[in-house]
């Protein structure tokens, strides 16, 4: 049975078909890589035919579906945040665009831009439904509102996006399978967007992000009720022997809910029963091995009051890797007085 990890990337045979160029960053190359997963929590699609089962573990097919669920939902809106946060520094009141024009053609993917309220900070994202993009291809459809409610420029401290998603559904074209969004999440920039101190390994940007009673459609019209609260921090690292510069990422939850600290997200899935997810440390990862392969950190799934334990960069043993890049990570879960865990690889 298949265990999925919240992730923004599908892979397929054990392998992740995910390549970095990591020899030349520029500031714009460096723009990209920081925002290519914003957000995310944690990376990776995990797979039965992947894992060391010492004790024949099986994990319930609701748990399955969820954790498949919460995959899609944040690598969805991770990409999202990607492309808007690649569109805002050339946008007039964002950015340095100058044009003038109304409506614009975007260089993000099967969108337009509609600045005609751009003088009240406001933007719409209308995605037609029709192009394909990305690897798998999916088409996206509906709109987007993206305001600055707090700041002068998305690049200062404190600056924050209301982002409005209505009917912006992403539709996955091998399958047909597809999820749908309608809600209100905000983005704060916690520390503000210094490129030169970034660059040189002396400031990290952080963001902060809130989303409450996000409605989330699925194809079978199924629906499931997404909240979240979660830090990110990045970070430059200059290169060190043989490993070349990259970049670091911090993830932690950034809230207290139902008795538990430091929680990522909540809600109700679409069997309509109640999840939490929180960390007991951060996770961290890099664009060097892949910011969906983890070093370390620990997060747990809380399903229905069941709680399974996610250990984060391990060796093929379950034991803290020694490598540069880990093999993979460890879930535990008990059933009964029977204790079960399973080591899965990126």
């Amino acid at each position: 049975m298949n265990l999925t990890l919240i992730m923004p990337l599908w892979h397929s045979n054990c392998q992740k078909r995910f390549t970095f160029t990591q020899n030349l960053i520029t500031m714009k190359n460096t723009k990209s890589i920081l925002f290519l997963a914003l957000l995310n929590i944690a990376g990776a699609t995990l797979f039965s035919s992947c894992f060391k089962n010492k004790n024949n573990a099986q994990l319930d097919a609701n748990i399955e579906q969820h954790n498949k669920d919460a995959n899609e939902y944040k690598g969805q809106l991770d990409q999202t945040d990607n492309d808007i946060n690649n569109a805002l520094s050339d946008i007039p009141a964002f950015g340095k665009n100058e044009s003038g024009l109304e409506i614009f053609s975007s260089p993000l993917c099967g969108c337009t831009i509609d600045s005609t309220d751009i003088a009240n900070k406001i933007l719409y994202f209308n995605f037609d439904g029709i192009t394909p993009c990305f690897s798998p291809s999916v088409t996206r459809s509906g709109q987007i509102k993206v305001e600055l409610t707090s700041g002068n420029y998305w690049r200062d401290a404190g600056a924050v996006l209301t982002e409005t998603f209505t009917n912006y559904k992403i539709t996955r074209l091998s399958d047909n399978k597809s999820i749908m969004f309608n809600g209100v999440k905000t983005l704060e920039n916690i520390n503000g967007h210094d490129w030169w101190a970034f660059l040189t390994s002396t400031s990290s940007f952080s963001y902060r992000e809130r989303a409450f009673n996000i409605d989330v459609t699925f194809d079978n019209n199924e629906h499931a009720t997404w909240n979240s609260a979660r830090t990110t921090e990045w970070s430059y690292v200059q290169q060190v022997g043989n490993i070349p510069a990259n970049i670091s990422f911090e993830a932690n939850g950034d809230t207290t809910l139902n008795g538990f600290n430091t929680v990522d997200s909540w809600g109700t899935n679409r069997f309509g029963s109640p999840f939490t997810t929180y960390y007991n440390t951060p996770i961290f990862s890099n664009t060097y091995c892949g910011l969906w392969r983890f070093k370390s950190g620990e997060l747990v799934h809380s399903v229905d009051s069941n709680e399974f334990t996610l250990t984060l960069g391990v060796d093929q043993n379950g034991n803290p890797s020694s490598l540069n890049c880990a093999y993979g990570f460890k879930v535990e879960w008990t059933n009964g007085n029977n204790s079960y865990d399973v080591v899965l690889s990126y």
